[in-house]
Order: structure tokens, then C-alpha cells, then sequence
């Protein structure tokens, strides 16, 4: 479908000018000022009494088809200057140089890579979306008609021919769904995008691949039928049990615990059943609140020895990640457009829905030098409260200090609660000196005493679990 501008000239006449997808502006002015004989390089082109770039494509530009644009004429004469140009070859070296706005794309090429387009049969010069093809068209083809009047512009130079450049690269075609596939999966945990409340025309939503639906129901088989491998394996041999999936945690965010957290007090019971014959970590409180100490130097010496197994996607782990996205996507797409009022009423309600959730909050604070300070707080507590708890364990508590979160870098306010500040049910705080010469590493931050009692990271996380099971015994009492 041709698309044509109607250019509004000084005199009141109308001149219809047509246009291409790659056509500047600049040439639908110098089209119109041709015909009428004006110098468009001096007026300029407006659309609703705003000046447009001429140095813009019409695909560019946002213009509407049949558009009115007003020629007016400008104060001085546009300007000209050198421009940068940059052209990068298909193996990734660059060349740059500068040239007028006059120069032809041809005159460029031959100054910059002379030597590497005699090997060219067919050298073709692509600017954004406009492509100049073979010599000849090079020639007749300057910045200026591409709309490079000043700055920068970078060019790419490949060698193809005309119908090759027809073809569009990396094509995305989606495999088809095989019916038994979807059979196989009516059982499991639903991963389509209408099992996440999501519509067909809904822009989110969320879907497992192929590979993960594969080793979900692998792990899902394995796990019904324990005793599988021990009644396959060979007479006389000894069928080693697999260990207990390690508990991994979450404390990147304020908002997360345990990712396999449960809301149900069978959570503990499990636990309990799991790690009977399991010696629990020592665990060194050096203070009030349960505080304990450990160093993640030594959590990270730890983690290496850790087995590959540990990082694979386990059935739970593909689980969670489904219900988290399904929320995140559930939320994204139905919630309202809310005023100020109701947006601070939902915050409110969200704030309710933790205190009446979470009785307690753990924070950790890391200093500079990787050792972590754990305490357990009550979600009205003010953070002048933490304030005091760590000022308690600092070789110099005379010092004027900051916590903060990270990223970005927010220092905490002391008057507000740690519910407030989206510190519940955990988070972690970071610590810094006010003088800035005392936050070297090389600083000690705590008192020797203390750090003569360190604990490890799993006996912290133990203190946490062991707390929590405790207020629940007596919370069900």
C-alpha cells in the first residue's frame, strides 16, 4: 500500500509527496521544496507545531499515513558538519573515519576497507534498516539520503547477493505438540498456561519445556516407587540408599525463608523423622536474641565439597518455581489500576497479613570482613533495637555506624519497624562505619571473644529451625 504526507507549504499550497518506509524526511522536504522552489535548507518540517527529525526514517518517525506536516521557515540555515562514520565487517573489525554529510556511501567504503571489498561480488552497506546493494547504487547513495546530517552512525558490510537477502535469519519455529506427550501429564502437576489462570489472549503465563516436564516425571516415578532400583539391581548386590536432599535456603530478599517452606507444623514432624540418625551442628549462642556467629568464608570452603547432585532441579525445587511464577503472572495481569489511598490500604493489609503469619523475624547483618551476625526480633521492634543488638558485639561500640540493604544501597532509617522496612520473616542488613576509614577489611569489626565462638552456617540455620519448632510446640500447646 503506497503512503503519501501532504506538506504544507509557506504560501498555503499543498503538495503530496510521495513516501517509503526507509525515505527520510529530509528527502520529503527537499521533494516538496523542489517542486516550489524553495531552499530546504532553510525551513524546517512541523507536525502539530512540533519540529520533526529529518534525519528520521518515515518507519521511524511515528507519522501517521496521510499526514499533515507544515514547511516553516527556520531562523538561520542548518548547519553541516563532519560526520563519524564507522563501518564493522562480518568477522567483527571496525574501521572509522570522518566525512561530510556529501560524501557517497561508495567514497566511505573505498577509503576505509578498499582492500577488503575487491574481494566483494556483491558488497551491500546496511544502516539501520535501509539496504545500499552493489557499487553502483553506492555511488549514487550519500549520508545525507540516508539522513546522517551530524554525529554518528555505524554501518555494517557483508558480502550476499540480492535474493539472498531476502531470506530472514533465525526464524523461530515451535515444535509440535505430540498428543501422547500431553497424555502422559494429565496426572502430574498442571504446567500449562491455562492451569495458571492465565486466558489464551493473556500476554503471561508460564510453561515448562520439554526437557523439564521429562526429568519432573523421571523424579516423579522415582520417588512413588523407592524400592524400584533395589528390585531391579542383581542378586547379592547392595543397593546404596540415596541421602537426604539438603535444605536450601533462601536469603537473598526479605521476603523469602525456606524454599521449601511449608505452612503446615508436618513440615517439623518430617524433619524430625529425617535427621534422627543425624547429629545435629553445634551451635554457640554468644548473646541475647539466640545470636550466633559464623564467617562466610568458611560457608563458601564448605559449599565446595558439596556434590553435584546438590545443584540439580529436584521435583520440589520445579514445583515451587511453577507456584511462584504463577503468582507473579496471576498478579501481574489482573491486578486494577489503584490510587495512592488504595494503594497504601493494600500495603497496609499485606503488613497485617505478616504480623498475623509471623511472630518473628530473623535478621542477619554481614560486615565487611564476611563474618554474619544472627538475631531473631519481633516485627514491631524499631531497627534502633538491631541497632543496640550489634552494638553489643562491635570492638569499638563508640563508633557511629549505618545498616543498610543492598541493591541499591539503602541506608535504614532508625524510627521505623522492621515490619516496615520489609525485614519480615527474614532479611539481610549490612553493616558500615561512618568514617569510611574503618570499613577496611583488614579492620576488626567484632570482639575477639566472640570471634573465638563461631558457628557454622548449617548450625545457624539449625538455631533458626530449632527456634521456630519450639514456638510451634508451644503455640499447638
Amino acid at each position: 500500500m503506497d503512503k503519501r504526507v501532504t506538506v504544507l507549504l509557506p504560501n498555503g499550497r499543498r503538495q503530496n509527496v510521495n513516501v517509503r518506509p526507509d525515505m527520510t524526511l529530509l528527502e520529503v522536504l527537499e521533494t516538496a521544496s523542489a517542486k516550489h522552489g524553495y531552499d530546504s535548507e532553510e525551513h524546517c518540517l512541523k507536525f502539530h507545531n512540533k519540529d520533526v527529525s529529518l534525519a528520521q526514517q518515515f518507519r521511524f518517525s511515528g507519522l501517521p499515513n496521510n499526514c499533515v506536516l507544515e514547511m516553516e521557515p527556520t531562523e538561520k540555515r542548518r548547519p553541516l558538519s563532519n560526520v563519524v562514520v564507522c563501518i564493522q565487517l562480518i568477522d567483527g573489525s571496525r574501521q572509522q573515519g570522518e566525512f561530510p554529510p556529501s560524501s557517497t556511501v561508495w567514497q566511505i567504503v573505498q577509503e576505509l576497507f578498499s582492500i577488503q571489498v575487491e574481494a566483494y561480488e556483491s558488497p551491500v552497506i546496511i544502516y539501520m534498516r535501509s539496504e545500499v546493494i552493489g557499487e553502483e547504487q553506492m555511488r549514487q547513495t550519500t549520508l545525507k539520503s540516508l539522513g546522517i546530517l551530524e554525529g554518528r552512525a555505524m554501518m555494517r558490510l557483508i558480502d550476499k547477493k540480492p535474493e539472498e537477502l531476502k531470506r530472514q535469519a533465525n526464524v523461530y519455529k515451535p515444535a509440535e505438540t505430540k498428543a501422547k506427550l500431553a497424555d502422559e501429564y494429565d496426572e502430574q502437576p498442571s504446567t500449562s498456561r491455562s492451569a495458571m489462570g492465565g486466558s489464551g489472549s493473556g500476554g503471561g503465563g508460564f510453561a515448562l519445556t520439554n526437557d523439564m516436564l521429562k526429568s519432573l516425571k523421571r523424579s516423579a516415578s522415582n520417588e512413588n516407587s523407592p524400592t524400584a532400583s533395589a528390585a531391579g539391581a542383581p542378586a547379592g548386590t547392595n543397593v546404596q540408599k540415596s541421602e537426604p536432599e539438603q535444605v536450601k535456603y533462601d536469603w537473598g530478599s526479605g521476603s523469602g525463608y525456606l524454599l521449601h517452606h511449608r505452612n503446615e507444623e508436618e513440615e517439623y514432624d518430617e524433619d524430625a523423622d529425617e535427621n534422627t540418625g543425624k547429629v545435629p551442628p553445634v551451635v554457640n549462642v554468644i548473646g541475647p536474641r539466640n545470636a550466633v556467629l559464623f564467617s562466610l568464608d568458611a560457608a563458601n570452603r564448605h559449599n565446595d565439597d558439596l556434590p553435584d547432585s546438590f545443584f540439580d532441579l529436584t521435583v520440589n525445587d520445579l514445583k515451587m518455581v511453577l507456584r511462584d511464577l504463577k503468582r507473579t503472572a496471576a498478579g501481574n495481569e489482573d491486578a486494577p489500576l489503584l490510587t495512592s489511598n488504595l494503594r497504601e490500604l493494600e500495603r497496609q493489609k499485606a503488613m497485617l497479613a505478616k504480623l498475623n503469619q509471623y511472630k518473628d523475624c530473623v535478621l542477619r547483618i554481614q560486615f565487611p570482613d564476611r563474618h554474619v551476625l544472627q538475631g531473631i526480633f519481633k516485627p514491631h521492634e524499631p531497627l534502633g533495637r538491631v541497632e543496640e543488638f550489634v552494638r553489643g558485639f562491635l570492638a569499638n561500640p563508640s563508633e557511629k555506624f549505618h545498616l543498610f540493604t543492598i541493591p541499591p544501597k539503602k541506608i535504614l532509617p532508625t524510627d521505623e519497624t522492621l515490619l516496615e522496612l520489609n525485614c519480615v520473616p527474614n532479611a539481610v542488613l549490612h553493616f558500615t562505619f561512618v568514617q569510611d576509614n574503618l570499613n577496611a577489611v583488614t579492620n576488626s569489626f567484632l570482639q575477639e571473644k566472640f570471634i573465638a565462638q563461631l558457628t557454622s552456617e548449617e548450625g545457624a540455620l539449625y538455631a533458626v529451625q530449632k527456634y521456630r519448632l519450639t514456638r510451634a510446640t508451644v503455640s499447638s500447646s
